[in-house]
Parts: structure tokens; C-alpha cells; sequence
């Protein structure tokens, strides 16, 4: 019941930010995404789609990477599901068969399970791995999470462009002479942009 209610309440804003800046946006794509270059030549290039790629992501994990061709990313998505997927059943498999051993040592009737050892430390991998089964699969909606995220964040970052002349440059000065100062040891940081 609670974790049917968390589910819902995630989804819900999950679509609730997904529509956030829905007027901003509109407006944006009904420009037809045709700018002026600094050279005076028209532009005309198409973004993507921040609500598609959420929903894609959302639908199909990596599915939202896929369409901002962002593919090594979803790549990434694919080989965490796998990998969390694999810990999931590891554990789950190993909590049952500690969960047997446990039940026939404590049944002391059965003694064909039961290795020569305590039922504190049968009890203690018991344990161990039905945690991590639980952290795994918190980890399989954390990433689902993630990746959705991921895909809307890119969706909106690319109509961002990056000035190419934008660095910054960290230079040790080891005893440098200024005027008023006599010689010191320190950093110039040079900002250029």
C-alpha cells in the first residue's frame, strides 16, 4: 500500500515537472527555430523536444538518450539496468537459499540443508542479502528516475550553444616581481570569453 502510494506520488511529479514550462516552451517551437547567425545567414535548426524525450524516457528506459542522439548515454542506462537487474536476482536467489538453510536449522529435524554452522551467522548472510536485494532495487528506480531526468535536462540544453573562445586558465607564478609587491609565489587565473 505505501509503496503503490510512493510510486504514484514519484510519477505524479515526475509529470507534474515534465509540464512545468509548457508556456515558455510553446512559445519557443512556434518561432520555427529559424535564427540569424552572426554572419546574417538564417539558421534553421530543429531541437529537441524536452516533453517527448521525458515520456520516451519514461515509456522505454534510454529511449529519451536515443532520441536526443545522446547514444553512448543510453548505453550507459542499458549497462546500469543490466547490472542492477543481475545483483537483484543474485540476491534474491542467495536470500533464498540462506532463507532454507535457516528454516532446516531451526527445524532440527532436517539435517540434510543445515551446514556445520550457528544460526546467528546462517541468519547474518540471511540478512545481507535480502538488503541488498532491497538496495538493488531502489538503485533499478533510481536510475529510472535518473535517466528520465537526464533526457529532459539534455532536451533542454541544446539550444544552448558554447562560445568556443570560453576557457579558463590556471598559471602558477613562482617568483614573480609586481610593482609594490617585490617577489611572491602564487596563481594567475585568466578567464577568457
Amino acid at each position: 500500500m505505501i509503496r503503490s502510494f510512493l510510486v504514484g506520488s514519484f510519477l505524479c511529479c515526475v509529470v507534474h515537472i515534465t509540464y512545468a514550462q509548457t508556456p515558455y516552451y510553446q512559445d519557443y517551437f512556434n518561432q520555427k527555430s529559424i535564427k540569424a547567425t552572426p554572419n546574417g545567414q538564417k539558421d534553421s535548426v530543429k531541437w529537441a523536444d524536452p516533453k517527448k524525450a521525458t515520456v520516451l524516457a519514461l515509456v522505454l528506459p534510454g529511449a529519451g538518450q536515443i532520441y536526443n542522439k545522446k547514444y553512448w548515454k543510453a548505453g550507459v542506462v542499458y549497462a546500469g539496468f543490466g547490472g542492477l537487474m543481475y545483483l537483484w536476482k543474485y540476491n534474491t536467489d542467495s536470500l533464498k537459499k540462506y532463507q532454507d538453510i535457516y528454516v532446516s536449522k531451526l527445524d532440527k529435524s532436517r539435517v540434510d540443508l543445515a551446514p556445520k554452522r550457528s544460526e546467528a551467522s546462517i541468519k547474518s548472510d540471511r540478512d545481507f542479502h535480502r538488503r541488498y536485494r532491497d538496495i538493488s532495487l531502489l538503485g533499478f528506480l533510481g536510475l529510472y528516475a535518473l535517466q528520465a531526468i537526464d533526457a529532459n535536462v539534455d532536451a533542454h540544453l541544446k539550444e544552448f550553444k558554447v562560445n568556443k573562445e570560453l576557457s579558463l586558465k590556471l598559471t602558477p607564478e613562482i617568483y614573480s616581481v609586481r610593482h609594490n609587491m617585490g617577489y611572491y609565489n602564487g596563481f594567475t587565473l585568466t578567464m577568457k570569453f
